[in-house]
């Protein structure tokens, strides 16, 4: 034991170590990625269509140009995951592979940076033991691995904190930091909350340590307001009911319904402040949403033993937080994200700006223990890795078939396709199952914008009945040569194929 503790100990040591964890991190994140889940969910389907119309058409399927917010099922979408991922549609065509590449891409990128901001914090052996905690997590593995564009709010938030730390010894990081903060407002919305309060907090804790240097600090800040200024000019918009408008050549759509009042107390009211809350603390405690594509019961956010980790590793910074001044970022981080949870509906994909600092936190505990344990150091870690062990078996039966993911449609949509039907029927079994037949037929958002029928149109989870030769609704109403229905859904009909959950019926008229 004391030979491999007297190894990682030393800078070659240590370097080697974390290039291991990042490879075991890596591994976890992109293994069978594009059949891991199995499916796409339609929020995967509509962030990877829009890439794709705009890469090859230069406009979404609402017919906007270069968007900063799209309008998508009428609440709208953000934008920031469909223009990082264009280059690997561009690559290696539309597919659950492309569309996904980018999250898994920014998943492996965060272990380097945590480790990073950990040695920044507390030095080179805790940095290790944190990136250990952050590979293994669960919750990252999972947001990791499939294309949900609020996925990307962690990445940017922590490689903005990781800059503003570093600034207090190379000021011109600060720049990073500003366009890093400044790029998560693109990523998810909740991101105005939590850093309207963080950014306010950041710059006062760079007076306190006289970090601030006008040279870097001025450019830093023209250029949040730079590339802030769209995303925020539009969000105001959707608030105060203006209507569409152009800004240096982008397009700030109206929405049907503002993504603030569809996720925050703006939809609820202040009457809702408690009752987040509640549900928040509740969700922290099960480590669990009810959303399978959000968490594995037992497993959880941090498995199960992680959060008193994350209570112990939180009083112990506390406890000494003027010692480290780099950490007290990290603090203010966990400190606004439970203020957040007050503001916002929850659940764990709108919270997820909470949980990098809850993990290191978790990893501050995780190192007291390791401490504590002396040469036997390696028995929590060895726990921890089989506890991963579980967990990775675990997430591969539950994602081969999570119907959340709509296992087989892809297969069903394509296969009915090639028969060159005069008409396609697709089930409502499925959650806006229009978009998976843009994205799996690659259909120009021409076609699509000119013969879209809505049922509700102006709501704020639009719902299309059919476009072209494709209609859409329950098995009750198809009128059409052949029919994509749910398995449960098929008896009755004369079954050609099956694939997965989906049965390709023929029609009738």
């Amino acid at each position: 034991m004391g030979k491999i503790f007297r190894a990682i100990s030393t800078k070659k040591g240590s370097l080697i170590a974390a290039l291991i964890i990042i490879c075991l991190g890596a591994a976890l994140r992109i293994a069978f990625l594009g059949s891991l889940p199995f499916g796409l969910n339609q929020d995967e389907a509509s962030a990877g269509y829009e890439a794709w119309s705009i890469l090859n058409y230069s406009i979404d399927r609402h017919g906007y140009s270069l968007p900063v917010l799209f309008k998508a099922w009428g609440s709208g979408q953000n934008v920031l995951y469909s223009y990082l991922s264009m280059p690997f549609i561009a690559i290696f065509g539309l597919s659950p592979f492309s569309i996904r590449l980018l999250s898994s891409l920014a998943g492996i990128a965060t272990l380097p940076i945590f480790w990073l901001l950990a040695r920044e914090t507390r030095g080179g052996m805790f940095s290790l033991a944190a990136l250990l905690v952050l590979a293994v997590n669960p919750w990252h593995i999972m947001v990791s691995r499939w294309s949900l564009e609020s996925n990307l709010l962690p990445f940017f938030l922590i490689l903005g904190v990781y800059f503003m730390a570093l600034s207090l010894r190379r000021p011109s990081a600060i720049i990073s930091a500003a366009v890093s903060f400044a790029l998560s407002l693109y990523a998810y919305g909740t991101a105005f909350i939590f850093l309207a309060m963080f950014l306010v907090f950041g710059v006062f804790w760079l007076i306190r340590y006289n970090a601030v240097r006008l040279p870097y600090f001025l450019p830093a800040f023209a250029l949040f307001i730079l590339i802030a200024l769209p995303i925020t000019v539009c969000q105001i918009n959707n608030v105060t009911g203006v209507t569409d408008m152009t800004l240096w050549g982008l397009s700030l759509p109206k929405l049907t319904e503002s993504r603030q009042a569809a996720t925050t107390i703006l939809g609820g009211g202040i009457s809702s402040v408690t009752e987040n809350y509640r549900t928040f603390l509740s969700m922290l405690w099960n480590q669990s949403d009810g959303l399978s594509f959000n968490a594995l019961p037992f497993y959880g956010i941090f498995y199960f033993f992680g959060l008193p980790f994350v209570i112990i590793g939180f009083a112990a910074s506390l406890a000494n937080f003027r010692e480290r001044r780099n950490e007290i970022l990290l603090i203010a981080a966990l400190l606004i994200s439970l203020l957040c949870s007050f503001l916002i509906d929850p659940n764990i994909n709108r919270m997820n700006m909470a949980w990098i600092p809850f993990i290191y936190f978790e990893a501050v505990g995780f190192y007291m223990l390791l401490k504590k344990m002396k040469k036997f150091f390696v028995v929590p870690i060895f726990f921890l890795l089989i506890f991963t062990a579980l967990f990775a078996d675990r997430y591969m039966y539950a994602m081969s078939s999570n119907p959340h993911y709509f296992p087989g449609l892809q297969q069903a949509v394509e296969y009915v396709e090639s028969l060159e039907a005069e008409s396609v029927h697709l089930t409502n079994y499925v959650n806006q199952p229009y978009v998976f037949v843009l994205f799996y037929n690659e259909i120009s958002p021409y076609d699509f914008i000119s013969t879209v029928n809505y049922v509700n149109p102006g709501a704020a989870f639009e719902h299309v009945s059919g476009f072209g030769k494709y209609t859409f609704g329950s098995a009750a109403e198809a009128r059409a040569s052949y029919m994509v229905l749910h398995n449960s859904e098929a008896a009755g009909f004369e079954v050609e194929k099956v694939f997965g959950d989906y049965s390709v019926c023929a029609g009738r008229k």
